[in-house]
């Protein structure tokens, strides 16, 4: 299995990247590597000032009957999370519209006549970036093998900081 999202990282992956004998491992150390996972998690957060944020409803355009392509307002989405509607109808992804998760854009099959209403739902958030899933290993084996529940800033993995300055939105 590929892990290409955040949220799909468990305890058993961490343990495998670990080289941990995932079977030897008791209650509370399947513990501790969850507790690693929320803290780089928490840190990833904290860096880039990226939060998960499900967007419901968000109106992304009225039909005209010509056009037929769309954004939603807030990007990179999380892949496959998105639904489209016209009219409070859902549409099917493939067969009524394509979607690209990382501008927003909306490319409906059929130009939605005049006055529908075109809404999208979709999250935002840490699953939306890849790149994330290395990160949160990288923190983990560093919180790990120092024995550690925190990421030191001034110590931090060359590509941790890399990665997550070339995604953070805290600028300040």
């Amino acid at each position: 299995m590929v892990i290409t999202k955040v949220s799909e990282i468990t305890n058993k992956e961490l343990a495998e990247y670990l080289k941990l004998e995932y079977a030897d491992l008791t209650d509370v150390e399947k513990a501790e590597l969850d507790t690693l996972l929320s803290a780089a998690k928490s840190f990833i957060r904290f860096y880039t000032g990226i939060n998960d944020v499900d967007i419901s409803g968000e109106v992304v355009g009225t039909g005209d009957g010509a056009r037929s392509v769309f954004s939603v307002l807030r990007t990179p989405v999380v892949p496959d999370s998105q639904t489209i509607y016209v009219d409070e109808v859902a549409k099917a992804e493939d067969t009524d519209y394509f979607f690209n998760d990382t501008t927003g854009s909306i490319g409906l099959k059929a130009a939605p006549v005049l006055g529908a209403a075109i809404t999208a739902d979709y999250k935002i958030g840490l699953d939306a970036y890849a790149d994330f899933v290395i990160v949160a290993y990288i923190l983990v084996q560093d919180m790990h093998d120092n024995r550690t529940l925190y990421v030191n800033k001034n110590n931090l993995n060359k590509v941790v900081d890399t990665i997550l300055g070339m995604h953070s939105i805290n600028l300040l």
